[in-house]
């Protein structure tokens, strides 16, 4: 909530083709991490440990979670190295610690002599003086005697403004703090000169959404105790004009529950309460069980209290905060609440996910919209939508049966083909070939289905181009391998010549690359 509370970054709306490449990016940061993991986990006996520095580097590289790795792991019969990845996981935080502490004293001595007065509870615009003109990562950040913009924290994002002077304008597109400096982002180079007085006023538009997020999710927390438990305490929240997350420790909600406060939320919304604050002696409220605060936060002298309902300044709210933040003036100004998600952030902690105002009318007309594209292209009434929906998943169910007897009696008869044109050399026999397949996993199936019907003395080599990529798989039976042959050991000089990699065990090995035109030659250096 307000800056006692810890804080979270929040990322900016995007445009619909921006999310769609971000889509595809994480697609492809997907494919490397699986990629990377199956890498590793060919190389071990059942029992075996991945390293903490792989389970690091999937967290860090491809954003895989630990409980995710171990997970991964126990399916393949292994284990993680957790103490090394905690050991790496705490000397990036040393280094994450180091670099905050620099960029802090760097932006402290920026502004330490220019601390600005913030005037935005109760104005939207103003009168300032500019203090100074900053240059921070190549940004341009003007620092004022007074602001109304609200500094990022405690979960809420900064404001965006535009400062006049004459007829000149700079738009603000940030607002942060560093002490007690407020720091006004400016999209573009030019900045107004220092010593000069303009005029600023916050995109009221943007703030009020924000705003209408942030009461929101103090009234979803009090939902929450009342649904669920008292005991259900507050993580994390972040708040932006488009949507809200609120963080809390506990089990996964039910689907009951989440109607039920959703529905809560929206009672008390249209009640219209009033919402008011108060600056308070922290003294006269630490240890209140009805005021919401966090026992593990450093509080001054005074503090803001936020409280719904009640009468104001009397602290006998149904909801009241330490919060910092801005706020609505009445409860109906926020409109319709919609929680559009619930989840898993990590283990223990829920996320939810929601929307309010304009934000949820958008919402609910995006899926109204879904809603009749569905229905059209599947010629059922809206009401029969669930039912149609569900037949036609059973019908893909059965189709993939079928489809998938069929592939897998096509893929015997491949291997039986393949098989029959084994090659003697030196007492092992020999398949080497390129094939079509499905997927690399088909892939590796078929090999080995090759290698057992060849025999103990089988050396099998498929490769199969997916694409730009090229996978390979190799299978060595036991009398190969007691022959001096490894699979493991193909694969890697096989892959190294279509401009990729791979390994695995002696007996079985899968790897890949993406020069197509070299995959003949790779094949061909098999000996």
């Amino acid at each position: 909530m307000g800056d006692v509370f810890p804080e979270i970054r929040t990322r900016r709306t995007v445009v619909a083709d921006v999310i769609r490449i971000e889509e595809e990016s994480f697609n492809r940061t997907l494919d490397k991490g699986i990629a990377l993991f199956e890498d590793e986990a060919t190389k071990l006996k059942a029992g075996g440990a991945i390293s903490g520095a792989i389970a690091f580097r999937l967290y860090d590289e491809q954003g895989f979670p630990l409980d995710l790795t171990q997970l991964m792991a126990r399916e393949r019969g292994l284990t993680v190295d957790g103490a090394g990845f905690e050991k790496l996981m705490e000397e990036q935080r040393n280094r994450a610690r180091a670099a905050q502490k620099k960029e802090i004293i760097t932006l402290s001595d920026i502004g330490s002599d220019h601390p600005t007065t913030f005037v935005g509870y109760d104005a939207l615009s103003t009168q300032a003086k500019v203090a100074q003109i900053a240059k921070i990562k190549d940004r341009s950040a003007v620092i004022l005697d007074k602001s109304p913009c609200y500094a990022e924290m405690g979960g809420q994002v900064g404001d965006a403004a535009i400062i006049t002077l004459g007829g000149r304008q700079w738009h603000v597109t940030d607002t942060q703090k560093s002490g007690q400096t407020w720091l006004h982002f400016l999209d573009g180079d030019d900045a107004p000169e220092t010593g000069a007085t303009i005029e600023i006023a916050v995109d009221q538009a943007r703030r009020d959404a924000i705003q209408r997020h942030h009461t929101v999710t103090h009234i979803l927390h009090w939902a929450l105790h009342e649904v669920v438990s008292k005991e259900a305490s507050q993580k994390g929240s972040a708040v932006d004009p488009t949507k809200l997350t609120f963080d809390f420790n506990g089990a996964a909600l039910t689907l009951g529950q989440l109607a039920d406060i959703e529905k809560l939320v929206n009672e008390r919304i249209l009640a219209n309460d009033a919402v008011t604050w108060s600056e308070v002696a922290y003294a006269s409220v630490k240890g209140r069980p009805d005021i919401m605060q966090f026992f593990g936060d450093k509080y001054g002298d005074s503090v803001r209290v936020v409280q719904v309902g009640g009468k104001a300044a009397s602290l006998n709210g149904w909801s009241m905060e330490l919060c910092a933040g801005t706020h609505v003036r009445h409860t109906g100004e926020i409109g319709l609440f919609r929680i559009v998600g619930e989840n898993a952030i990590a283990a223990g902690v829920r996320r939810i996910e929601a929307v309010a105002g304009l934000a949820s009318y958008e919402r609910a007309k995006s899926e109204a919209e879904l809603l009749k594209a569905l229905a059209s292209s599947t010629n059922t009434p809206i009401a029969d939508l669930a039912k149609r929906l569900e037949q036609i998943m059973e019908q893909s169910s059965a189709l993939e049966k079928k489809l998938k007897v069929y592939r897998d009696k096509e893929s015997s008869q491949l291997a039986d083909t393949l098989a029959a044109k084994a090659s003697d050399r030196a007492g092992l026999k020999y398949v080497i070939a390129q094939v079509s397949a499905e997927t690399p996993n088909d892939l590796r199936d078929l090999g080995a289905k090759v290698a057992g019907k060849v025999g103990p003395s089988a050396v099998v080599v498929l490769a199969a181009v997916f694409g730009d990529k090229v996978s390979l798989v190799a299978n060595c039976g036991p009398d190969a391998v007691k022959a001096g042959k490894a699979a493991g050991k193909i694969v890697t000089d096989a892959c190294g010549k279509l401009g990729g990699k791979g390994g695995g065990k002696p007996d079985a090995a899968m790897g890949g690359g993406t020069d197509v035109s070299k995959v003949a030659e790779a094949l061909g250096s098999v000996v």
